[in-house]
């Protein structure tokens, strides 16, 4: 009798240290939001844009823009996922501030539900125009971080020649733009964006560069902005230089 209990007694140990074993070595998988506007306005055209010239994605709808987050994908299962709202409009004229205000108070209340966040993928073109506003990527991302905080990083794709003011700078953690005019590697860079922010949230936030980031003022036409030809090309390939060894 008492041979039996010993047994079962550190049958019960051993079974109380594998549950606190395997509870240690579970994975706490962060929490990531999905939010943005795109569209690359043209504010000579005398058109403007409403809400019904954006595509908009909500919710669970999002992750159909993103093959790279399918169900059985490796990125997918890395991440509780949060997906809010994800608009896009072909150029277009300017956008009214009623279309606006519309879309990004609907994605700042709906971040709200779900707070607090590990991080963001904050995927915008970054030549969106708005009626009356100087800065509409760079106000529509201090009001997130008005939401979501400062503890939050936030990881941004763009095209190449979004415009990066320093509101936008100083409030996102890592940027990413398209590489290639033609933009043949547009949903490569998405994803190359959105795996930088899971990197960096498995690697830990301390990670993260804590000085100021750089930024180059470059204009070039958009006819000479083809990666294959001179000057992209060559442009292209200084800046691949400039870059090494910071992604």
């Amino acid at each position: 009798m008492k041979n039996l209990f010993f047994v079962l007694l550190l049958s019960s140990m051993v079974f109380l240290l594998s549950c606190s074993t395997l509870k240690k070595q579970e994975k706490v998988l962060p929490r990531v939001a999905i939010c943005g506007l795109a569209i690359e306005s043209s504010t000579f055209s005398p058109a403007q844009s409403g809400v019904e010239a954006f595509r908009v994605r909500r919710g669970e709808e999002i992750f159909s823009y993103y093959p790279f987050l399918s169900p059985d994908s490796v990125d997918r299962n890395r991440a509780v996922w949060f997906p809010t709202l994800r608009g896009h409009a072909i150029p277009g004229g300017i956008v009214t501030r009623e279309a606006y205000e519309s879309l990004v108070n609907e994605t700042l209340e709906m971040l709200k539900k779900n707070i607090p966040y590990d991080g963001i993928f904050f995927d915008i073109h970054g030549a969106m125009s708005v009626v009356g506003l100087d800065d509409p990527e760079g106000d529509f991302i201090t009001r997130i971080r008005e939401v979501v905080g400062k503890e939050t990083i936030i990881s941004t794709s763009m095209d190449l020649h979004g415009n990066v003011t320093w509101r936008l700078a100083e409030n996102t953690d890592l940027i990413t733009c398209y590489r290639l005019a033609p933009h043949e590697d547009a949903l490569e860079s998405k994803q190359r964006a959105l795996e930088n922010l899971l990197d960096r949230l498995e690697n830990g936030k301390e990670n993260l560069h804590t000085k100021p980031g750089f930024l180059y003022p470059f204009y070039c036409p958009a006819k000479k902005q083809v990666h294959e030809l001179n000057p992209g090309k060559v442009c292209m390939r200084k800046l691949r230089q400039l870059l090494k060894g910071r992604e």
